[in-house]
């Protein structure tokens, strides 16, 4: 009788134990995509958070919308270039627009904020830049080291220009691109 009891309590789990059947459920699809980018350069490290210093300047020296100051020229500096990648690069530089001139970087809001003006951005031929926008203008890309110069200037948005700070976060994207030299168009 002691070995029909310790019998009887292995009987239930070895009866649950014959009920586990594998059962494959519809499931869905999946897809994987990327792109694997042939490599054409790099900026330089110390480019990679930069901090273009503006400097002071008076609310007074201003006089009329879309008056600026003096240029304060800055360089992002590329390495190790291929041309067999791409030939031109062109630049776009990402940021708050000013509220009254969507092509100006504005300089912030708030107290202690200078305001009725913003910072405008300049190619080396002193174009000015489109902010926000694909690159338009394409720079020759050189085997080995590339500096793009560019400059930085404050403009008058606003009839009167206050005093304060201005800090203006930007993102700069480098776009490289080999034009086709038959058909006179980009291709990226």
């Amino acid at each position: 009788m002691q070995g029909m009891k310790s019998g009887l309590l292995l009987l239930p789990p070895l009866a649950l134990a014959g009920n586990h059947w594998n059962v494959t459920l519809p499931g869905g699809s999946m897809r994987f995509q990327g792109l694997i980018m042939a490599s054409s350069c790099r900026v330089e490290a110390g480019d990679r958070q930069m901090t273009v210093n503006l400097g002071q300047i008076s609310s007074n020296r201003f006089h009329a919308v879309g008056e600026d100051s003096n240029p304060i020229p800055f360089a992002i500096h590329l390495q190790d270039c291929s041309t067999a990648v791409s030939q031109h690069v062109g630049v776009t530089f990402h940021g708050v627009a000013d509220g009254k001139n969507p092509d100006v970087l504005s300089v912030g809001e708030g107290p202690g904020i200078a305001s009725g003006i913003g910072i405008a951005l300049f190619d080396s031929q002193g174009q000015q830049l489109p902010l926000n926008r694909p690159a338009d203008r394409w720079i020759s890309l050189y085997r080995g080291p590339t500096t793009l110069n560019f400059v930085a200037k404050y403009r008058a948005t606003g009839r009167q220009v206050t005093g304060g700070c201005s800090q203006c976060p930007g993102l700069v994207l480098i776009d490289l691109s080999v034009i086709n030299p038959q058909t006179n168009r980009t291709t990226r």
